[in-house]
């Protein structure tokens, strides 16, 4: 947001004080008549003249504006909330509900507002409520888009991926990364509403179907001009107009300065496991170094096929064939393929990450104990954590690290000192200093580590990790190898993907090599890489030596 401009504020605030503080130093009935001083031209006794009744325009002026900037910021507020309301329903429960409110926004749109404005006002002659809902009822249309379709692009990010992978609940995504995400747009929807909302309630008052004539509203001072100008009153037109005009210049020009307070987490926290879930209180606590933390059995997973449509295929395609995977504990459980094997979706579906409409068969345990999706999402955090890959989206664009940092360990259900949150990123070797920055003033190889601290942070026994060194720099590399063997040796399961051969080599103590979505080899590392017994992981070793 850039900062404010002087001049609208100066002009806005003005007028403001002039619409409060002159009805109340000069109190006029609106319903008093002088006939002795009819259409008086601005004077000094006078400033703006009088009307065809003798009233004096100057205080008529300021309660107009008064009771049409209160109207107008009533139905903008009104008009903001529902809208965002339908917006934020339509993006939390999609399907036929999403459709519904889409088709009620298209439906609302095609309405000649005007018209439905007056018919509205009709219904209830000279309400100023009616004039509110009126107003409300046909401008909130584009602020469910807006909120909608930013919400909807906001769920699918890397950063709320991340979030739900440390184990924050739904509440907690929403008031830490959504909400935040629309309150500009909110903001920015109000403001840009109110001259909108001035202009509309004027129209409505000057057609004669709005507020009842002894009231003042800029659009009735309008209204009134027509016969004063045939008189050569031309102060009858041009203060109201001018006013009219210069409220709304300034209130839409505060649109490049609306500023929004941030939002805070409240405390909202993951939804806890069950009491008798067996979670580990230290690394490694629940299983002995060589037993199975993660397992699997004849996993399968299906996604929709998007081309479906286009090539006359099923709806859905699999993408994972009869999986059986074990990492165990205390080691580092590398996953190896090629691009496009299966190897991201494999580790997503071992942390209960599945892209919406997948269907999942077959069973994943976690310390011996089978977990559906639901049992995997109430032990992130706690039990597993999920390292993305793409650093440079993972992050939260608009928080510091230091608050995704503390949002983690509140999620993880750990007090968020700030002496934990230095220490977790000193653990990856960086600056405590750095807990002040946002995303985009990191370099690629600090985003990764913050990334790496943040799955440290939660205290998990489980952690997945996604090509931790990809496009990195030599030194950052050897950062992370010495945190990961670090981690390993506490007691600690670290799964990884890669497709890096050299960091395999140096890092694994155990080895799978997946390929279009099977594992056709897997063994300790000494075994897999000195003699690999599948012609593809012959071919993919030979390739990366």
């Amino acid at each position: 947001m850039s900062r404010p401009k002087l001049l609208p504020l100066v002009l806005l605030a003005i007028a403001v004080l002039y619409a409060i503080l002159v009805p109340w130093l000069q109190p006029l009935d609106p319903r008093a008549v002088d006939l002795a001083q009819v259409l008086q031209p601005p004077s000094a006794a006078y400033p703006f003249g009088t009307d065809q009744l003798g009233r004096d325009v100057w205080i008529r002026a300021a309660q107009a504006l008064r009771l049409s900037l209160l109207l107008a910021l009533l139905a903008s507020l009104f008009s903001t909330v529902l809208g965002v309301g339908v917006g934020m329903l339509a993006a939390w429960r999609g399907g036929w509900v999403d459709r519904v409110a889409m088709r009620l926004v298209d439906t609302t749109n095609a309405l000649p507002h005007l018209l439905l404005a007056v018919v509205i006002v009709a219904l209830w002659h000279g309400q100023w409520w009616a004039i509110v809902l009126s107003i409300a009822l046909t401008h909130w249309t584009q602020v469910a888009r807006i909120v909608r379709s930013r919400l909807v692009s906001e769920r699918g990010s890397d950063y709320v991926a991340l979030a739900r992978a440390s184990g924050a609940g739904t509440r907690a995504v929403w008031f830490t990364h959504l909400l935040p995400a629309v309150a500009p747009q909110a903001a920015i929807a109000l403001v840009l509403q109110m001259p909108h909302a001035i202009w509309h309630e004027s129209a409505l008052s000057f057609l004669g179907v709005g507020l009842p004539p002894e009231s003042a509203s800029l659009g009735l001072l309008l209204e009134n001009a027509r016969g004063g100008l045939l008189s050569g009153a031309w102060w009858l037109l041009a203060f109201p107009a001018g006013m009219l005009m210069l409220v709304s210049w300034s209130t839409a020009s505060l649109v490049d300065v609306a500023q929004v307070p941030k939002f805070r987490t409240f405390g909202f926290r993951r939804a806890r496991p069950n009491p008798g879930a067996p979670v580990p209180t230290l690394p490694g606590a629940a299983a002995s170094v060589g037993s199975a933390a993660l397992e699997t059995t004849d996993l399968d997973l299906w996604l929709p096929d998007v081309d479906a449509s286009a090539t006359k295929s099923p709806a859905r395609m699999q993408v994972l064939h009869g999986i059986g995977y074990r990492a165990q504990v205390g080691c580092i459980n590398v996953i190896l393929g090629s691009s496009g094997a299966g190897k991201t979706l494999l580790l997503r579906t071992l942390s209960g990450l599945l892209p919406a409409g997948a269907e999942q068969r077959g069973s994943v345990l976690v310390d011996g104990r089978a977990m559906d999706s639901k049992g995997l999402a109430a032990a992130r955090g706690t039990m597993l954590a999920y390292v993305p890959g793409s650093a440079g989206t993972a992050l939260n664009p608009v928080r510091t690290v230091a608050a995704q940092m503390r949002e983690t360990l509140r999620a993880a259900g750990r007090t968020a000192y700030p002496a934990r949150v230095n220490a977790a990123l000193a653990e990856v070797d960086l600056d405590p200093g750095l807990a002040q920055r946002h995303a985009h003033e990191l370099s690629g190889g600090q985003a990764q580590r913050v990334l790496l601290a943040l799955g440290l942070a939660t205290g998990a026994s489980i952690l997945l990790i996604d090509e931790p060194t990809s496009a990195l720099d030599l030194a950052t590399v050897n950062v992370i190898e010495k945190v990961l063997r670090e981690q390993a040796a506490t007691g600690r399961t670290v799964v990884m993907v890669t497709h890096d051969i050299g960091l395999a080599r140096r890092l694994a103590d155990r080895v799978a090599v997946v390929e279009a979505g099977r594992i056709v080899e897997a063994g300790p590392a000494e075994a897999v890489f000195g003699a690999p017994t599948h012609e593809f992981t012959q071919n993919l070793l030979g390739a990366g030596a």
